[in-house]
């Protein structure tokens, strides 16, 4: 759907949606749609075309036809702070908003993401942010959610790099502000590397997290080539689908561990759902239609 066909959104079921661009690939209203029907909850979840520049006009129509509450995802993760009403703490220290819930007109703001990639990672690897180096790529909504999420679980060292250095920078600098700095903050380290300094970067970390957005692009080249890679690296991509299917090639060409987004989508999704409403998500239900319907689109 375009944002502009939002008013024609029916007012029942209850309306949600996922907002992004592109979005067609997104396999968040499967998940979603199932866990409203497992839990007996009226409401139907859509996929919404919204480009960043149609991103408040897009806010109004929402509110207009009265849905509960929404997803963001690429480029509207950030641009979305400003746009809500209250902040939730999530919001405020991961610095991006990837849900948002309506109450009565009133919209606050969450990230689920940074627990969502932390409760896959640690069903991917069976380890936690404390337990690993990390080398970051990207500096977007994503890769803000994921290095502050790693920080706040005591990740000893993170390493960020991004094809903008500026970015990576005005990153690692806001990380120390808000993160790292006063009584009882934790006592990891952050440092920026350049793009082209990655080869020696790798050598000291023992996780690499992909979220740059290169894997929504099927003709893209890989995010690195397998010969800067080594076997005992995790590697976790924050993106899924087609995408990313040169970058693990080149990682089991190197003999290293993979991990893609669809566990990181689940989670996030299913802290989501109990966000809209008050209950569990159901992981299981949620996981099985992901990935009946990932395996569908592969083949």
């Amino acid at each position: 759907m375009n944002y502009s066909q939002i008013l024609t959104l029916p007012v029942r079921p209850t309306p949600y949606a996922v907002l992004g661009s592109p979005i067609a690939h997104s396999l968040s209203p499967i998940m979603q749609q199932a866990a409203f029907d497992h839990c007996g909850i009226e409401a139907r979840y859509y996929r919404i075309e919204v480009p960043e520049d149609k991103l408040p006009g897009a806010i109004e129509h929402l509110k207009g036809v009265g849905v509960g509450g929404w997803n963001c995802t690429v480029p509207l993760k950030i641009r979305m702070l400003d746009k809500c009403d209250r902040l939730a703490e999530s919001a405020e220290k991961l610095g991006s908003v990837n849900v948002v819930v309506n109450e009565g007109g009133t919209l606050i703001g969450h990230s689920t993401d940074g627990i969502g990639w932390s409760r896959a990672l640690r069903e991917a690897f069976d380890c936690g942010p404390a337990d690993v180096r990390i080398l970051l790529l990207g500096a977007g909504g994503a890769g803000r959610a994921v290095a502050t999420q790693a920080l706040l679980e005591n990740c000893p060292r993170l390493v960020i790099a991004n094809r903008n250095a500026g970015r990576a920078r005005a990153l690692a600098d806001d990380l120390q502000a808000r993160i790292l700095h006063g009584p009882g903050a934790p006592t990891g380290t952050v440092e920026v590397v350049a793009w082209d300094d990655i080869p020696a970067a790798i050598g000291r970390v023992d996780l690499v997290v992909n979220a740059t957005s290169t894997g929504l692009d099927p003709q893209a080249p890989p995010v690195l080539p397998a010969h800067v890679l080594f076997d005992k690296l995790l590697v976790f991509d924050t993106v899924y689908g087609a995408g990313c299917a040169k970058f693990r090639q080149e990682v089991e060409i190197a003999g290293a561990r993979w991990a893609d987004g669809l566990g990181m989508l689940l989670h996030q999704g299913a802290a989501a759902f109990t966000l809209w409403t008050g209950r569990d998500g159901p992981v299981d239900v949620m996981r099985e239609a992901l990935q009946g319907a990932f395996s569908a689109s592969r083949r």
